[in-house]
């Protein structure tokens, strides 16, 4: 109960800063956003991510090799190797899930002038036996796909809230002093 809270106020935060940096744009190309909480000894994440960020499209595979594309991409994000953890705190993968959105071939077509607009989400949850050791994480999203420039990272922990912006030369979250 605690944790959905904390996720619930992080999400929120999240929300009306992302008002400030994307103004009209709930979409967009090349940023992602992670929300990190750490309630105890249950650390989760909540990805979502522009399909051309991750891909180099957003409409439906047009072939094989695209389709074979998309399926790595959602196994990639579902299994969690986008996250580095300090071996220290003892964490183990205890949920997942990942969702690409918009890339079915039987979606309606956007209105003329608009092109359509898909993405991924994720979902991954850690049991850690010591969450203090827990000081700093690694989010490689930005290493792994070229087509995301930064990625915002909101998280909430027993010593606060904070906000990192990744890049691919910064992948370092910083989660206690």
């Amino acid at each position: 109960m605690k944790l959905s809270a904390a996720l619930f106020l992080l999400l929120a935060a999240s929300a009306a800063q992302a008002h400030d940096i994307r103004q009209h744009a709930p979409h967009v190309h090349g940023q992602a956003s992670v929300d990190v909480a750490l309630d105890q000894q249950t650390l989760e994440f909540a990805l979502k991510a522009p399909g051309i960020g991750i891909l180099d499209f957003e409409r439906p595979p047009a072939n094989a090799a695209e389709q074979s594309a998309l399926a790595r991409a959602t196994a990639l994000l579902q299994g969690g190797s986008w996250v580095t953890l300090p071996t220290a705190a003892g964490c183990r993968l205890s949920g997942n899930d990942a969702k690409a959105e918009g890339f079915d071939a039987t979606a309606a077509a956007p209105p003329s002038g608009q092109h359509r607009h898909a993405g991924f989400s994720a979902t991954l949850q850690y049991h850690c036996a010591k969450p203090a050791e827990l000081r700093a994480i690694v989010v490689r999203l930005p290493a792994l796909f070229p087509g995301l420039h930064e990625v915002i990272v909101n998280s909430a922990t027993a010593h606060g809230q904070n906000r990192s912006v990744l890049t691919p030369d910064n992948l370092r979250v910083v989660l206690a002093p």
